[in-house]
């Protein structure tokens, strides 16, 4: 058994390996984010061309579209960096050099995901900055509360992907294989927190009752609240409805509960049993 000193070295040995991403994906980051600000740049001039600009002020309907632009911008990002540090390592086959050493799968898997935090860390926040820049400039938007959802967006996919690589090691432990993999489960859990939010679930309950209706009956204002009503109910199970309730808060939207109560225990106990079934999950499982 190895000292905690020693596990940490060799976990932050392989973030240190893993951190080393190919240039050329900073080099399309700075692209995509200076063409997203040279194209928005037209419209922020235009927002302070009038002689009367009011101070900017956060609201619902504005703080949705921005908090899910970020939602999916580090989404998208951490499932794709975990699957080049997690899966590409195991299908390249170099995952034998670190199961030589004396590390569990746990070490391993925070290692992986530290890894994937700190480059999509880096590489959204270069984008979202980027994109909305022009408007950060003429002062138009408040980059300090930009920021704030940036961070939130990126803790929330954070958690949302744990969660899922934690129960893909339970899952592996009870079934005695790797039944899903790590990164397979953790993108699940990334696409089903930005659906099970209130916007999503309602969107998609919309859908399909449109789909679902009898023929020559219309769509009323009550089948409207009554899925917009379920899918409130359903929207705790999502980290981004939590994250978005968090900062609605802190703006001064709304003084409702940030509906902690359901997310924060049910992660708890997820990370719990993985953590404890990933000390007793032999590494060959990623190449039997």
């Amino acid at each position: 058994m190895i000292s905690w000193e020693e596990r940490l070295r060799l976990i932050l040995a392989i973030v240190d390996k893993d951190r080393r991403i190919p240039v050329w994906m900073w080099i399309t980051t700075f692209l995509i984010a200076l063409v997203g600000f040279f194209l928005l740049l037209p419209a922020a001039l235009s927002s302070v061309s009038y002689s009367f600009r009011p101070t900017w002020t956060w609201y619902d309907y504005n703080l949705r579209p921005y908090y899910a632009v970020s939602a999916a911008l580090t989404s998208l990002l951490l499932g794709l960096t975990f699957a080049h540090f997690h899966h590409g390592e195991v299908h390249r086959g170099t995952i034998r050099s670190i199961i030589l050493y004396p590390v569990d799968m746990n070490d391993i898997t925070i290692a992986k995901l530290v890894s994937s935090l700190i480059v999509s860390a880096i590489l959204s926040t270069v984008l979202f900055v980027g994109v909305f820049g022009g408007f950060f400039l003429v002062g138009y938007f408040p980059l300090g509360d930009f920021l704030a959802i940036h961070v939130t967006a990126l803790a929330m996919s954070f958690l949302a992907l744990a969660v899922g690589v934690f129960l893909a090691q339970a899952i592996a432990h009870v079934a005695g294989r790797m039944l899903i993999s790590p990164t397979a489960l953790g993108a699940i859990f990334l696409l089903l927190s930005i659906l099970m939010t209130e916007t999503g679930l309602t969107f998609l309950g919309t859908q399909v009752a449109f789909l679902m209706r009898p023929s020559g009956r219309g769509f009323t204002i009550a089948d409207f609240e009554a899925i917009r009503s379920i899918a409130q109910s359903l929207s705790v199970f999502s980290p981004h409805h939590v994250g978005a309730r968090v900062l609605a808060i802190a703006f001064g939207i709304t003084g409702m509960w940030a509906d902690l109560h359901v997310i924060v225990p049910l992660a708890a106990l997820i990370f719990a049993g993985g953590y404890l079934f990933g000390k007793k999950l032999y590494l060959d499982v990623f190449i039997r």
